[in-house]
């Protein structure tokens, strides 16, 4: 569904009940494991202003939740009646506030907060303390560069700056721990030129013997493997086990198509026609924020497919991503309809597609994920290597026994699982789609006292616990503190 057409929806169904009185206000494209959702807020139009009613849920089925009824209307005024209610401060507190300062006083903080208004921006001070390279000037930058990682287009390039300055300020282990992170940010984004700057740096500061074997390195080789172009179409992991038959039958549908850098291959929310394979160059996976604006989650080396919603996505899939070309590509493109008449015939090719959409799904998940958003696209991908198996229950079911370590973690996609103390069938608590649990006991080999049963209707995602545990015992301590937190 289209942001106009949820929009739409909602309103239809206002509309009946509530008349004019109700209000859509904002729609948001919010990532699920299950698929795409959209969060509507709706909202009382009132001559004094519009009073929050609800945020509701629309998933990619149109299902809306939950229904709205008198009552979310009744406490949404009595929410604005207790804020207009409450006391306000009186002046002669007000007055105490600043602290006895007098009128001149206040008068030249005014000046001092505009004269600091008035400031260059911080990368135009940042490269001026570079550039005159002093002790004191490398300090101000110092201070200054964390300010810049909040651009996340620029992180990379900032971290290196911030390596090079510690190295220049006599603090080598402070700027290896910089250019590794700067290499990370370059890998996620496969830009080859500045990983090899991050290289040379690393280069100097831990000498040829110990760089074979550090991070920068290990992060330059993979990425250059990953850049190897493909021959064929049918030497990638979806097509490779197709019988001679069918690749001959799917041959006149596939068209190589050569994009420029900063070339759309499709935007997010148009119709999704066609499926992709990467033959060469690297195609980057945009999502909308729920702010607005754009974010680079990962970029796809050759051989990834993109576009399985087409041939999966029901009778007018959408595309979920935006598809953006990060430097010359060049990428196979086959028809849905030529995809679907393949995967009727041999249903391990189907099996294949729908097993890289889910994979896609919970990876986008991740990206937008409070949390797992903070890793970088290298741990998610072992992350994701980790998933054992997505199992859905019709029944009630034990999943995790109490007072037993956990082998496995679990990633909540649909409806929910239910904690339940040993001998007792009252829940102490309930995870809700979207939500993970048994993380840190399974990494740590901790037994919990709950039993975890899914409640019917639930879809789980397992996590394989030794590989989960392999994973934290080669990571760094902050991707081991992230995982912990999971749940």
């Amino acid at each position: 569904m289209t942001r106009e057409e949820v929009w739409e929806a909602v309103a239809d169904t206002l509309r009946p009940a509530f008349g004019r009185l109700l209000d859509v206000r904002d729609v948001k494209r919010v990532r699920r494991v299950a698929g795409d959702a959209w969060i509507v807020t709706v909202v009382l139009a009132a001559q004094s202003g519009d009073l929050h009613v609800a945020d509701l849920t629309v998933d990619d089925t149109g299902a809306i939740s939950p229904r709205i009824s008198a009552e979310h209307v009744i406490e949404a005024v009595k929410r604005a009646d207790r804020t207009s209610r409450a006391p306000a401060a009186m002046p002669d507190e007000l007055a105490d506030f600043g602290g006895g300062l007098d009128d001149a006083d206040q008068g030249d903080d005014g000046l001092e907060l505009f004269s600091e208004m008035e400031e260059e921006p911080v990368d135009k001070r940042v490269a001026a303390a570079l550039a005159r390279g002093d002790d004191a000037s490398l300090d101000q930058a110092r201070q200054l560069l964390p300010r810049l990682l909040a651009d996340h287009d620029r992180r990379g390039s900032t971290l290196l700056t911030m390596a090079a300055v510690e190295m220049k300020l006599g603090e080598p282990k402070l700027a290896r721990e910089y250019v590794e992170a700067s290499a990370r940010e370059f890998a996620d984004r496969f830009d080859l030129d500045s990983l090899e700057k991050a290289a040379v740096l690393a280069l100097q500061l831990i000498g040829r013997d110990a760089f074979a074997g550090s991070v920068v390195h290990a992060l330059l080789e993979q990425s250059r493997t990953r850049l190897k172009p493909f021959f064929s179409i049918f030497d990638t992991r979806s097509f490779a086990e197709l019988p001679e038959d069918l690749r001959e039958s799917l041959s006149p549908a596939i068209h190589l198509r050569t994009l420029t850098p900063g070339e759309t291959l499709v935007t997010e929310g148009d119709a999704s026609r066609n499926v992709f394979v990467v033959k060469s160059g690297l195609v980057g996976v945009y999502l909308e924020k729920p702010e607005g604006g754009q974010w680079l989650v990962r970029c796809c080396f050759p051989g990834w497919l993109l576009g399985e919603g087409s041939v999966l996505g029901g009778d007018s899939p959408r595309c979920t991503a935006s598809l953006r070309a990060e430097r010359v590509s060049e990428v196979w493109t086959v028809d849905a309809k030529s995809v679907r008449a393949i995967m009727e015939q041999d249903l391990a090719f189907g099996q294949r597609i729908a097993e890289t959409k889910q994979i896609h799904r919970i990876d986008s998940f991740f990206s937008m994920h409070e949390t797992m958003g903070q890793l970088d696209v290298q741990v998610r991908d072992e992350m994701l290597s980790c998933i054992q198996r997505l199992e859905t229950f019709e029944d009630q079911t034990l999943l995790l026994p109490a007072n037993e370590i956990p082998s496995v973690a679990c990633l909540v996609a649909r409806g929910s699982i239910a904690l339940v103390q040993a001998g007792s069938e009252t829940p102490v608590g309930v995870i809700e789609a979207d939500s993970f649990y048994g993380v840190r006991d399974t990494i740590h080999r901790v037994a919990p006292s709950v039993a975890a049963i899914a409640r019917p209707g639930t879809t789980v995602a397992f996590f394989e616990g030794t590989r989960l545990q392999k994973l934290c015992e080669r990571s760094p301590e902050h991707v081991v503190a992230v995982l912990e937190r999971l749940g």
